[in-house]
């Protein structure tokens, strides 16, 4: 078995994950193999979610900005002035 996938994946941990080599390097190997299997499958799902999030944007579903959400409100007439009083 080549070592060149078991080093790119170690390294791959590492980088992402935040897990020390020497860590790595305790785990059976069939700990690291379920481990690679799980990475994968969350960098998919992950990868997957931004696809759907970049085809929202291009069909042009517009983004959720709440501070526009008042915009279309018609204002509210001012406070009567009782006497000069101010509320």
């Amino acid at each position: 078995m080549p070592l060149k996938p078991l080093l790119k994946n170690k390294l791959l941990i590492q980088k992402h994950w935040h897990v020390n080599e020497f860590c790595i390097d305790a785990w059976p190997f069939w700990l690291f193999e379920e481990n690679i299997k799980i990475i994968n499958e969350i960098n998919e799902e992950e990868e997957k979610q931004r696809k759907q999030d970049e085809d929202q944007q291009q069909k042009g579903m517009p983004n959720f900005n709440p501070s526009k959400i008042m915009d279309n409100v018609p204002k509210m007439p001012s406070m009567p002035n009782f006497g000069g009083m101010n509320f």
